[in-house]
């Protein structure tokens, strides 16, 4: 496995400010080494009671994106608020949207200088850095060490300086796959039936589709390969501000000269061989760009057939198999990389408006470290939309189950804090 040289994982910094004054280290390792696991790390609090009469009553605007509306997320938010109003003495007005409203809605709020507290931002929505650059933003340097030390420190001290902007931290990291690979994904189903192997793909090369999904749409013309252009690992190159930024190294490049990745020969490669697939009629472009498509909807159709993209991790399949309720099969796309987009790609901000900050920040230190709060808000309440079996693995299962599945684990805190999954190994995060 390549990973990133320190100097290519600082590259933010060094492109956007030069050298700064750090904040204080976190007592975490310095390597890029992984969290402590959850059964170690956190807490579980099934009915909270810890009380807080010395806090006044808050309440936080929270924007976020995922498979929203869910039809019990009313639910949901309220146990959530009754657990955290015993807790910090505060509750969260849930602004939770769905993946074609997000980027827009936060445009707006953020250019009107609407009052909130929290949002999503990554390298690939919301932009990360532009938001920070412009003052949209809070520095969390201090915040965090006095408002969420637990988090602070488990979090490697490389990873904080990966997300600084002119010296200073201003996205939370949701800590997950940071060493990232593309994930080749294919439903098995169509994959057994056509005699496709997926491992017959070659890394960072998806022209080994052709053949398959040729198959798939001759039987189905609705059938389509869905690909994205923001896995830097897919192209052995690290996106600086964002994939659709120009600026760009690659991984394996100590030097770290800047580039525009558009102009890259892997990116033009790789666009030749989407617009080879879509001039065959493999992509379905015209329905998807006339329609807003679920790719959950879509998978359980078996429209989608195959893809690129995300982040390969043990038991990724599981985890598409409680999404979409399909059988997949899925292998890492490219050897993965270590790099700053890795990083900032899941991040929470606490917005330049906020008249609360050390509240918002108090719920993210509770968002991941307390696996109570944390599992409530990504797979619902327990007992009614998920169940731990004998053995602490977690089961999604029956009609209750499905209204309530957002599915970004990834997008609120640590995916650490998340009960494996039956079927996953009991070890996944160590």
């Amino acid at each position: 496995m390549k990973l990133k040289s320190i100097a290519v994982l600082f590259l933010v910094v060094a492109l956007l400010a030069g050298c700064a004054s750090k904040s204080p280290s976190p007592s975490a390792p310095a390597t890029g080494s992984a969290s402590p696991s959850a059964s170690t790390s956190t807490t579980e609090s099934a009915s909270p009671s810890e009380q807080v009469p010395e806090l006044e009553p808050v309440e936080l605007s929270w924007f976020f994106v995922g498979g929203f509306p869910q039809a019990d997320q009313d639910l949901v938010f309220a146990e959530f608020n009754t657990a955290l109003k015993e807790k910090i003495n505060a509750t969260v007005k849930f602004n939770a949207l769905g993946w074609g409203d997000y980027e827009q809605k936060m445009k707006v709020v953020i250019s009107s200088g609407e009052e909130y507290d929290l949002c999503f931002t990554s390298n690939w929505m919301n932009n990360y850095v532009l938001n920070a650059s412009k003052g949209a933003f809070l520095p969390l340097d201090d915040l965090l060490v006095e408002y969420a030390p637990k988090s602070y420190a488990q979090v490697p001290a490389d990873f904080w300086d990966a997300t600084k902007v002119n010296g200073k931290i201003y996205g939370f990291v949701n800590e997950q796959i940071s060493a990232r690979a593309p994930t080749y994904g294919v439903i098995t189903e169509l994959a057994t039936k056509y005699n496709f192997d997926i491992n017959s793909v070659a890394k960072n090369d998806i022209s080994g589709y052709e053949a398959f999904l040729t198959a798939a749409v001759k039987d189905n013309p609705k059938a389509y390969f869905n690909s994205d252009f923001d896995n830097p690992a897919y192209f052995k190159q690290d996106f600086i501000a964002g994939w659709n930024i120009p600026g760009a190294i690659y991984a394996d490049d100590t030097t770290t000269k800047v580039f525009n990745q558009f102009e890259s020969p892997e990116m033009i490669a790789y666009a030749d061989v989407l617009r080879d697939f879509n001039s065959k009629g493999l992509m379905n472009s015209e329905e998807r760009i006339s329609t807003a498509i679920a790719s959950t909807e879509e998978v359980k159709n078996k429209k989608m057939v195959a893809k690129m993209d995300g982040a390969y991790k043990p038991g990724v399949e599981v985890q598409e198999f409680l999404n979409h309720g399909v059988e997949v099969t899925d292998i890492a796309g490219a050897e993965p990389i270590l790099s700053t987009s890795g990083i900032t790609a899941t991040l929470q901000a606490i917005s330049r408006s906020s008249k609360n900050p050390e509240r918002a920040m108090m719920l993210l230190e509770l968002m991941n470290t307390d696996q109570y709060f944390y599992n409530l808000l990504n797979y619902g309440i327990k007992d009614k939309h998920f169940t731990l079996d004998a053995e602490g693995f977690m089961v999604k299962e029956g009609e209750e189950a499905n209204k309530y599945a957002p599915n970004v684990p990834w997008m609120f805190a640590s995916n650490y804090m998340a009960y494996v999954s039956k079927g996953m190994p009991k070890d996944v995060w160590e």
